[in-house]
């Protein structure tokens, strides 16, 4: 024993000695739940950037994307849908939709405090009774108007004209149904006091196309043209047509399956990254073997395969690569786009197209209640839990040893030194 070495590091190396096999395991094991856990969340990111990829394409799934234009700008603000009828229509704008409001100079403070009747107001139907013995001005009238829990669709409201207050009150929705209409009961002062002044009538607003004349009680028309929706902003000169264009957007329409192909090379790419063997210069994919993951891929290959009415990715120019990433071959897309841009529709949107399919899929992995990341992620953790369990029972055994080791050391040490002590006096 050397007797120059301090007596703990003694202790120090050997207890390290006996916890150094299971330390090395914990380790190991710890590391092993660390990459798993970081492959998971890895995961789940690619699945759930994959998933708001897909629903960027709306409820229905849609890729083709079709335009309407007018020729002059500033009458109508238009909407196509993909399954706008192509084609040119031409459109007058007569009338634009308007709410009633009215305007009632006579009301004043004093005459509603000395109301005793009951004020109804009615739209389309349905009314509300404001018992007027209950308010003492107008702020009190305009609450209980607005704030009645059966207000039928009218908003009140107080302004200052050339110093006085003055109660407006207008239809919450354009049209003539949506109309107002007052009436009094009891107090013919008070009826007096409500003659009103009609700032705007209710009005619908209404448009042509050819002999047809449509109206609407908002500024919107739907499907006059179908697939088209049509904000009406003001009246046309019939002097001079609006023509409204509805034809293929062919670069949005691109765009959009590009998209796709982008993002499902990106989630492919991640799949990859995360389940690939290994070999003599990559490194093993953490997920490697995931019989879940190879699932998935198979399904979504699946799905770029099927065909629907007869048609499939292919014959847009949409193939797979000998890595098995998404080309568009733009010339054959655009060309079978213009000759059937319904059939692109079909194969991706509604419930049984390759959007809302490759959406489903992922369930199995996203579900909150009974995917399979989160049962893994809960799992990792109570592994994690136990190997902390471990990592102090460890601790404790190194402690242990360490005490004995030291208490050990010291004896010995103080032996020595108490026989060299003894040997120095006899020999000295």
């Amino acid at each position: 024993m050397n007797m120059s070495m301090d007596p703990s590091q003694y202790a120090e190396i050997l207890a390290q000695n006996s916890i150094a096999a299971m330390q090395s395991r914990l380790v190991a094991q710890q590391k092993k739940v660390a990459s798993e856990q970081s492959a998971l969340t890895e995961l789940k990111t690619a699945l759930t950037d994959f998933r708001t990829a897909l629903k960027g394409f709306g409820a229905k799934g849609e890729l083709v994307k079709n335009s309407a234009k007018p020729n002059m700008e500033g009458y109508v603000n238009l909407k196509a849908s993909a399954n706008a009828s192509k084609g040119l229509y031409q459109v007058e704008v007569k009338e634009t939709a308007a709410a009633k409001q009215d305007s009632f100079e006579k009301l004043t403070d004093e005459a509603v405090k000395n109301a005793t009747g009951t004020m109804t107001v009615e739209v389309g139907g349905k009314e509300i009774d404001i018992d007027l013995t209950k308010v003492e001005t107008m702020a009190d009238l305009r609450d209980a108007i607005n704030k009645h829990p059966d207000n039928p669709g009218v908003t009140a409201s107080l302004m200052k004209v050339n110093g006085e207050t003055r109660m407006l009150m207008g239809s919450d929705k354009t049209g003539d149904k949506n109309k107002f209409e007052i009436t009094v009961s009891g107090d013919a002062a008070f009826e007096a006091a409500l003659t009103a002044t009609t700032i705007s009538p209710a009005r619908d607003a209404q448009i042509s196309i050819g002999s047809m004349v449509i109206t609407s009680d908002s500024n919107t028309f739907k499907d006059v043209i179908p697939g088209v929706e049509i904000n009406v902003v003001q009246k046309t000169d019939p002097a001079r047509p609006l023509v409204i264009s509805v034809e293929n957007d062919e670069t949005q329409t691109k765009e959009q399956a590009q998209k796709f192909a982008d993002a499902y090379n990106a989630l492919f790419t991640k799949l990859g990254e995360l389940t690939k063997s290994g070999g003599d210069k990559d490194k093993r994919g953490a997920l490697a073997g995931d019989s879940g993951l190879r699932v998935l891929e198979q399904q979504m290959t699946s799905l770029l395969r099927q065909t629907t009415n007869g048609k499939n990715l292919s014959d847009f120019g949409i193939s797979a690569d000998k890595a098995g990433k998404l080309e568009i071959d733009s010339e054959k897309f655009l060309e079978a786009v213009r000759d059937n841009p319904a059939a692109l529709d079909a194969m991706f949107g509604g419930a049984d197209g390759i959007i809302k399919k490759m959406d489903k899929s992922l369930d199995s992995f996203l579900s909150t209640s009974t995917g399979s990341i989160k049962s893994r992620q809960e799992s990792l953790d109570r592994k994690n839990t136990q190997l902390t369990s471990k990592a102090d029972q460890i601790q404790m055994r190194y402690d242990s040893s360490y005490a004995r080791y030291l208490k050990q050391f010291s004896r010995a040490q103080a032996a020595m030194s108490q026989m060299e002590n003894t040997l120095a006096n006899f020999f000295g």
